[in-house]
């Protein structure tokens, strides 16, 4: 396949300049939340991005996400839930260094942890980005649980050291969105790991799943598993309850049908997306609006 000119300028481009500029900016940040006390991070992170993400294309997409999903809202509302949702997007940032020093502190509340110390094997852990999710996963760390994941490669492969860096942290196998991750999932969960999921993203080979009263492609691969290997479906809430404080819940296991059938995979999906939406309803400046949950073109 030959390239154009354009295109091989834009690739160098690329490779030689904004890749290392963007790098250069992530790391710098991520240290630099690192070397400050951790409620000055979150602190400052959410101020500045409180400030500076309103101003940005982002913010306009949110808007319209938020639109779509609950209309009856009035302007002044739906203002307060986009800022607020900056600021704890902002906090999320300035407590990434620190999410271990974090759970450390018993600055984490961890709900519903018998559910998990009860299994022999592994089992699905299914959340959403909503509070500070990086912390969804230590609950099944807290129980002794290694914790697998399933990763989108970065856009800029300069900045990976940050995801493996996380993993580092989970100590379960890590697997590339696609293929591979499906085929990882059953390998982890023979080997008594913990999947956890952020299952409220749009998969572009996901099926059609009401949410918010409007179809939304919607990943269905672990709940196929969950119900051919009668794997435990737990859901993983997490939620900001101050400026350093959390909770994270673990529900009892959900129900699983008999059958992994469409009809049966579509009402479980429609199920989840349901409880994920009522977390959202109940603290939306707490969700990330600006994903594309609903495709390109609301």
């Amino acid at each position: 396949m030959a390239f154009s000119a354009g295109q091989i300028s834009q690739k160098w481009f690329r490779q030689i300049i904004r890749w290392p500029l963007e790098a250069l900016f992530g790391f710098g940040l991520f240290y630099f939340a690192r070397l400050l006390p951790v409620r000055f991070a979150s602190a400052a992170m959410g101020g500045l991005l409180g400030i500076v993400a309103p101003l940005t294309p982002w913010h306009r997409r949110a808007l319209r996400n938020l639109n779509y999903a609950m209309p009856d809202l009035d302007d002044a509302e739906k203002d307060r839930i986009l800022r607020a949702m900056w600021r704890n997007l902002g906090r999320v940032i300035g407590e990434y260094p620190h999410i271990n020093s974090i759970v450390d502190k018993g600055w984490v509340e961890f709900v519903g942890l018998e559910h998990l110390k009860a299994l022999e094997g592994g089992g699905f852990l299914i959340g959403a980005h909503i509070g500070n999710w990086e912390f969804g996963p230590f609950a099944a760390l807290t129980t002794g649980k290694k914790v697998a994941a399933i990763y989108r490669p970065l856009n800029n492969p300069l900045l990976s050291g940050l995801l493996h860096r996380r993993q580092e942290t989970y100590g379960g196998d890590i697997y590339r969105k696609g293929r591979e991750a499906a085929l990882g999932m059953v390998s982890a969960l023979r080997k008594g790991q913990m999947m956890c999921l952020l299952v409220d993203q749009q998969l572009r080979e996901g099926i059609w799943v009401p949410f918010f009263g409007h179809p939304a492609r919607t990943s269905i691969s672990h709940i196929k598993i969950a119900i051919k290997k009668q794997v435990p479906l737990f859901y993983m809430r997490t939620e900001r309850l101050g400026a350093c404080r959390f909770r994270v819940t673990i529900s009892p296991p959900i129900t699983l049908p008999d059958t992994a059938d469409d009809a049966a995979v579509l009402a479980l999906a429609t199920e989840i997306n349901h409880e994920i939406e009522s977390w959202i309803r109940t603290t939306p400046e707490q969700w990330f609006w600006p994903h594309r949950r609903w495709g390109k073109n609301i």
